[in-house]
């Protein structure tokens, strides 16, 4: 069977996430995200895709414990994060430092529960990676705030040098939540895949993050969050999208392999996260074009199967919080790698190399002329 970009083909049976197209619904382990996103917490919902339930109270504690423990990196990758250019890309720091963290250690040991652990050692260091270089090339110290209570906090405060108020922490808290698993998507099929060679933890997320980055799976948020930038006001979003859509282009944050016949069920959620932070903020610009893009945009293109997606407001929330545009990506990359480990182990609960096989289109037979008698 040929299905170009391996579409359709089924490469494992899963637990881990389901998602319901025709009811516009996304469910981690059972457990609608909706629900999720408004009642848990990333540390709940890391939990809950590592070990397949929702933890006890202690066991969650451990859990949060075991991050702050692990939140400071080996020093030879603090060493290579600020040793970095200020010119580089965060996503391609952040992908040397993840690499970098099996210097050293004996991976010998595959087992579920070692892997488990290099995968929680990986989570919890990615937010300070990615803080200590964003402020490294802006000439500052890295910052490692002991006093925070979540994962979601101590990113916000390690990047930006302040405590976060609590709506902020709650918003990035539900980002992650939002951003940490969807099923097989490119770069979970990457770690899958490179695990499948029984390559250890940090090749298999290593591999994921350089999935992660390509304009066409998470690389598309950074191109929202330029796009919302150049457009700039509400009052342009119609001539903005006529002109791109005349060139050809396409429109960031619009478009995705599974949902065609509807927008992407995780946009609820974000559009009113994202009408939150603006009333805080008292500042409603961002939403605003978003909000009309969503409009004008789908009008435009949903006869096509094209709709808005997270990107589209993940760009005005991001915003609202302060972030970079660069830091965008890694941010995506610091969620969606609880997904990546969820689904590493479950593929090696029955291990099976994947090696695809492909259809042969040249020539044959040709016949090798020598060089001196080629022209």
């Amino acid at each position: 069977m040929y299905s170009p970009g391996l579409e359709g083909v089924v490469v494992k049976e899963t637990r881990i996430c389901h998602i319901d197209v025709e009811n516009s619904k996304i469910y981690y382990r059972g457990y609608d995200l909706e629900e999720l996103a408004a009642r848990s917490t990333f540390e709940e919902v890391a939990f809950l895709l590592w070990r397949g339930r929702l933890p006890g109270r202690s066991e969650l504690e451990e859990l949060k414990s075991e991050l702050r423990r692990g939140r400071r990196p080996p020093k030879h990758v603090e060493y290579l994060v600020r040793a970095a250019p200020p010119s580089a890309e965060p996503i391609d720091v952040l992908r040397t430092a993840v690499s970098a963290m099996a210097w050293g250690e004996d991976l010998s040991d595959k087992s579920p529960e070692a892997e488990l652990r290099r995968g929680l050692k990986i989570a919890a260091a990615m937010p300070y990676v990615v803080a200590a270089f964003d402020r490294a090339r802006r000439g500052l110290e890295p910052l490692d705030p002991a006093e925070a209570e979540s994962h979601a906090e101590y990113y916000l405060w390690a990047l930006r040098g302040e405590r976060p108020s609590g709506r902020e922490a709650r918003a990035m808290d539900v980002m992650l939540i939002i951003y940490a698993e969807h099923s097989m998507n490119n770069s979970a099929f990457t770690a899958v895949a490179v695990a499948s060679t029984l390559a250890d933890m940090y090749a298999a997320v290593t591999a994921a993050i350089a999935s992660l980055k390509g304009p066409l799976h998470g690389g598309a948020n950074v191109d929202a969050a330029r796009m919302i930038e150049e457009i700039g006001d509400a009052r342009r979003v119609e001539s903005w999208v006529d002109e791109q859509l005349a060139k050809g282009r396409r429109i960031p944050g619009f478009g995705h392999r599974i949902y065609k016949k509807g927008p992407d069920p995780r946009l609820k959620v974000l559009r009113e996260l994202a009408k939150e932070l603006a009333a805080e903020r008292g500042d409603f610009r961002w939403v605003e074009i978003a909000e009309r893009l969503e409009e004008y945009a789908t009008a435009k293109l949903a006869a096509k199967g094209v709709y808005a997606n997270t990107d589209l407001y993940a760009a005005v929330i991001f915003r609202y919080l302060g972030l970079p545009v660069d830091v965008n990506l890694p941010t995506f990359a610091v969620s969606r790698v609880v997904g990546w480990i969820a689904h590493v182990l479950e593929y090696r609960q029955a291990n099976r190399l994947i090696r695809p096989t492909e259809r042969y289109v040249g020539p044959v037979g040709l016949k090798y002329i020598p060089l001196e008698e080629r022209g």
